[in-house]
């Protein structure tokens, strides 16, 4: 059952050999065809070169039998000489002159009938006439004192005939020969060359399996593409289990934490306000938690399909709803967008860094918030958020990449501003970096790439 499902199912291998039998198949037999047309051509060329010796005769026995068509030079012209002669003479196409007593003899009429009227049309091959033998044709045009004259010369094409018919098999048995040849070598071609797409379903079996993890490099250049964007697929489906699987982990870690204190503030004796409010805090703890699980579980999902983002747009955007929320500072913001440097990702993903990244640095600038998105040499998209504000120390700039880590406990927060933004500058394989600004203020560089598929695991 399985067999016939794949002889009908439209397989790559065999459009390739279909295709190309159908175009060989058509080649050879029109290369018969040509080598029969010049098969043909040179018997009729070479019984036309025995015509001379055959016109030798015919001034002579026109004369003889009283037949005067104004052809009195023709005897005398030096190319006829003595021989046998199968002819006829015409007028008007299809007006019977004369007929040679050689063709009387034989049996042959209606010779004028199959003059043809363009000497173009003449047959190359022999043609049966009226008394059942082939004849080669071969019409001749005279200009003579009495008007235009056709003289319809046969020559006898038995033999020729037999020849065409041996050369005809021989041609036909090439053919034979040449065809199953061709298609041989075509299969073996074809097997060649779909032995890279054969093996690359192979690994791909084997990764199903799970006894293989990557494809390997490979042999055909023209699967370069389909294979790095494959190992990226499972690059990213891995990454993307890693991270489903780690924040289910933490949720349930953190939840466990919160759920207890809970516990233990209900289990306290105490004022039942106090306790309350103490219940609303770990609530909105856990809510957060969730939330922040939930986006780390989602964020960077792009697939093989390379989605991009304008930058500017979302950044003006943040701007103008920071510069209300903060109006009490006056911050002054610097937009400095390359329009060349689009954002490679989702829309979504853009306005979770930029609103952690500018928050943060509306919240600690003095003065100035400066955003800043260029393209660099090598290809990739660098945006750096940097303010005016304290700064942070180089010995905490590590530290507050991980999640719940607050350089200054003075400002309110959970800490997990950085964390996201460093998760999805990974996730999209970045980098998220700090150092100081120009500003004195705090610089945060996220470095993306831009083209081709992340390295990063």
């Amino acid at each position: 059952m399985r067999f016939r499902q794949l002889c009908r199912r439209p397989t790559i291998f065999r459009r390739v050999i279909g295709t190309s039998m159908i175009v060989l198949t058509l080649a050879v037999l029109t290369l018969a065809g040509a080598e029969r047309y010049l098969n043909e051509n040179d018997l009729y060329g070479r019984t036309a070169r025995t015509i001379p010796a055959q016109l030798a005769y015919i001034g002579e026995e026109l004369q003889k039998d009283g037949v005067n068509i104004g052809s009195s030079g023709l005897a005398n012209d030096g190319q006829f000489k003595p021989g046998a002669n199968l002819f006829a003479v015409c007028r008007n196409g299809q007006e019977t002159i004369f007929v040679s007593r050689g063709a009387q003899k034989l049996g042959l009429t209606g010779l004028c009938d199959i003059l043809p009227e363009d000497p173009e049309d003449v047959p190359t091959q022999p043609v049966t006439l009226s008394n059942g033998k082939p004849y080669y044709l071969y019409p001749l045009s005279f200009e003579t004192e009495k008007g235009h004259v056709d003289f319809m010369i046969l020559r006898e094409g038995s033999e020729a005939a037999a020849e065409l018919k041996t050369l005809d098999r021989r041609v036909a048995l090439k053919v034979a020969i040449t065809l199953p040849i061709i298609l041989l070598l075509l299969i073996s071609a074809a097997l060649w060359g779909m032995k890279p797409l054969k093996l690359l379903g192979q690994q791909l079996h084997e990764i199903i399996r799970g006894s293989r993890a990557r494809l390997d490099p490979p042999e055909a250049n023209e699967l370069q593409e389909i294979t790095l964007a494959l190992n990226e697929l499972l690059s990213q489906s891995e990454r993307r289990k890693d991270t489903y699987q780690n924040a289910m982990k933490d949720l349930a870690h953190s939840l466990k934490t919160r759920l207890a204190a809970a516990q233990a503030i209900m289990d306290e004796e105490g004022d039942p306000a106090t306790k309350r409010e103490q219940l609303y805090e770990q609530l909105g703890q856990m809510d957060l938690l969730v939330q922040y699980q939930l986006r780390k579980a989602t964020m960077g999902r792009q697939g093989l399909s390379k989605s991009t983002a304008a930058i500017e747009p979302v950044v003006r955007q943040l701007a103008n709803m920071l510069d209300k929320v903060y109006r009490d500072k006056a911050v002054q913001s610097q937009l400095e967008i390359d329009a060349d440097c689009p954002f490679p990702g989702s829309r979504e993903d853009l306005m979770e860094l930029l609103g952690n990244l500018m928050d943060n640095a509306y919240r600690f600038a003095l003065n100035t918030v400066r955003v800043r998105v260029s393209r660099t040499p090598e290809g990739h998209c660098l945006l750096q958020v940097e303010d005016d504000g304290p700064g942070i120390d180089s010995n905490e700039r590590q530290r507050v990449l991980r999640r719940g880590e607050r350089a200054d406990e003075r400002h309110p927060g959970q800490g997990i501003g950085l964390a996201v933004c460093n998760e999805l500058a990974i996730a999209y394989g970045g980098e998220l970096t700090i150092d100081q600004s120009p500003l004195q203020g705090a610089r945060i560089n996220l470095l993306l790439p831009l083209d081709g598929y992340s390295t990063k695991e």
